[in-house]
């Protein structure tokens, strides 16, 4: 008797169960009617991110009501627009998402078509015209981040001796060169290209900026000095 009303039991829980695992997409629309997101957060920091277009990206994504969206594919698609670098998605009981946004900030152009952030990523928006006044390093993919802190060091150095750098170049041999904001082209080739660029910026020093800006060409690829090609029409006075 005592086994029988056992059977009797779990075959109810099973009808239940049964009935809760069949019914759950009508338990599911009826939950995102009764608790739909009704309000999307969004925060950050924009000089680049269109907001239209972070709601273009998720509006399709919260109609599933407040328990059914799914974060992590809300965070797939704005993390899909180029000027986004980071996302945090939460849910804010009862009917609201926010979104905290983080952008890219672009230091350098990379090769023709493409920016770095400050972490040496590669990302590439629609159109960098606007950004031409960036500098731009020419490099074996590998090596973008060691480069970009070099690129850096290189910058200040010459800045100092008012030199403003616009193109970093490294070929396939490592071969180094450079080009000035004014016209300046500075080879430094492959063998010791450090040590060359410090040599060079102790000549500039001695030369004194008047010299400095005549030049139109500098090859340090000379084991012991290196050669300069100065400007056209240019009086030169040792």
């Amino acid at each position: 008797m005592i086994n029988k009303r056992m059977q009797l039991k779990l075959a109810a829980l099973l009808v239940i169960m049964l009935g809760i695992v069949f019914s759950w997409p009508l338990v599911e629309q009826v939950i995102a009617k009764t608790l739909p997101i009704r309000h999307v957060q969004v925060e950050g920091a924009f000089q680049y991110i269109d907001k239209q277009d972070i709601q273009m990206k998720i509006n399709p994504l919260v109609q599933s009501g407040y328990f059914s969206v799914d974060l992590q594919v809300i965070q797939q698609a704005v993390m899909s627009l180029p000027w986004t670098e980071s996302i945090q998605v939460q849910r804010i009981w009862p009917d609201r998402l926010k979104l905290r946004i983080y952008e890219q900030k672009p230091v350098i152009r990379w090769q023709a078509h493409s920016l770095l952030n400050e972490q040496g990523e590669v990302f590439r928006p629609l159109n960098i015209d606007r950004f031409q006044a960036l500098p731009v390093l020419y490099a074996p993919n590998e090596q973008r981040h060691q480069l970009l802190e070099v690129m850096h060091g290189l910058s200040v150095s010459l800045m100092d001796q008012g030199l403003y750098l616009t193109e970093f170049r490294v070929n396939e041999r490592q071969s180094w060169s450079l080009s000035m904001e004014n016209g300046l082209e500075i080879q430094l080739g492959r063998l010791q290209p450090l040590e060359k660029f410090s040599q060079l910026m102790k000549a500039l020093v001695v030369l004194g900026s008047e010299l400095v800006n005549k030049m139109v060409y500098v090859d340090m690829r000379y084991p012991n000095g290196y050669a300069v090609r100065w400007r056209e029409n240019e009086q030169i006075n040792w």
